[in-house]
């Protein structure tokens, strides 16, 4: 499965959050049912996170391998540091059935050739089984026998580091066995030290490649947009924007889109809107007037949008101190050319839902 597409961070990014400087771009799936086979940003290879900035502009490219089969969701997510994920629309994915084992091979830089899907899996296991039953061995013995536990009004009473041995709270008995333990427990150290020295001779440190991803441009400067405020009406999920908007070419532009997180509201038709992306977060934008926008004019626009994406992915703020949007609109000429302008206005809700305590 191949995952594209495009995501921009504001320059409206809040104040109360830290300012985002590093990030990676990943799939948002419901456990480990794919595998990651390889992931470009601006035409780069992203092993891991990149450097990033307000306003930047970042194309990715994922390639994932279906693992388990299955009908999952999909989505592409970016995870900006100090600041968690933001999840992209989704799709659902159909991952069928095969008669051969799932396979992830990776050839290493001295040639040989693995399957990462289940290379060293049976040595961690065992390994981990190992140190776990050290481990269960440890508690049972001071919970199950020993009367720290079973009575703890007793015990309670007992000066700060007395073993109580004439009690039997802690006995020279005790001791041995824990000597033994802690004895098996420096064993698997040392051995596992020495199966990594001697099974693995050449090792280098954890890998990591930080980058700053080349420019991309918003495209050439068309227009210019203000804000005149909005409203959100809560009870039938409408948002209606004033912006004045002026046109800085030559020619004609005309408003193609409106995004706002990972929903796209489209000024345009059914197959407009098909290619707009995933369905359940593609709707109508309804501009007026609805028309070019002559060279040089200066035009007072209303941006209607009617949709439950508002509410279902809770894109309004209407729980919160400062209720502002930001997203981004799309202009395009009659020659194909086009720029993403970000729109930041204040949103001055006109009507809710009625709402109940439990």
């Amino acid at each position: 499965v191949t995952i594209t597409g495009t995501v921009r961070i504001l320059e409206t990014w809040p104040y109360t959050l830290a300012p985002p400087e590093t990030a990676a771009i990943m799939p948002v799936v419901p456990g480990p049912v794919f595998a990651l086979q390889d992931r470009l940003v601006n035409g780069q290879p992203a092993t891991g996170s990149f450097f990033v900035d307000k306003g930047g502009i970042y194309q990715f490219k994922m390639v994932i391998l279906g693992k388990e089969p299955g009908r999952w969701h999909v989505h592409p997510g970016i995870a900006v540091k100090g600041t968690g994920t933001l999840v992209g629309p989704g799709e659902w994915v159909t991952v069928q059935p095969s008669t051969a084992q799932f396979a992830f091979p990776v050839t290493l830089l001295n040639g040989q050739t693995i399957n990462l899907n289940t290379y060293g899996g049976q040595f961690v296991w065992w390994w981990s089984f190992a140190g776990f039953l050290l481990g269960v061995a440890w508690m049972l013995y001071w919970t199950l026998t020993k009367r720290t536990v079973t009575n703890l009004a007793v015990t309670s009473q007992l000066p700060v580091n007395d073993d109580a041995p004439d009690i039997g709270l802690i006995t020279p008995r005790d001791h041995i066995w824990m000597n033994v333990l802690a004895g098996l427990t420096l064993v698997m150290l040392v051995v596992g030290w020495t199966y990594a020295t001697v099974q693995y001779p050449v090792r280098w440190p954890q890998q990591t490649d930080w980058f700053a991803p080349r420019f991309i441009s918003s495209g050439e400067q068309m227009a210019e947009v203000h804000s005149n405020g909005a409203t959100y009406d809560d009870a039938t999920d409408t948002l209606l924007m004033h912006v004045q908007v002026k046109n800085l070419l030559g020619s004609a532009l005309t408003v193609k889109q409106f995004i706002i997180a990972m929903a796209t509201f489209v000024n345009g038709g059914e197959q407009e809107q098909a290619k707009a992306g995933p369905r359940d977060f593609v709707g109508p934008l309804e501009v007026e007037p609805n028309g070019p926008i002559a060279a040089g004019e200066t035009k007072e626009l209303t941006l209607k949008i009617t949709s439950k994406i508002f509410s279902d992915e809770r894109l309004i703020p209407l729980h919160d101190p400062q209720q502002f949007i930001a997203g981004l609109l799309r202009f395009e000429n009659a020659q194909g050319g086009q720029q993403m302008v970000t729109l930041r206005t204040s949103v001055i809700p006109t009507q809710f839902r009625s709402q109940y305590l439990p």
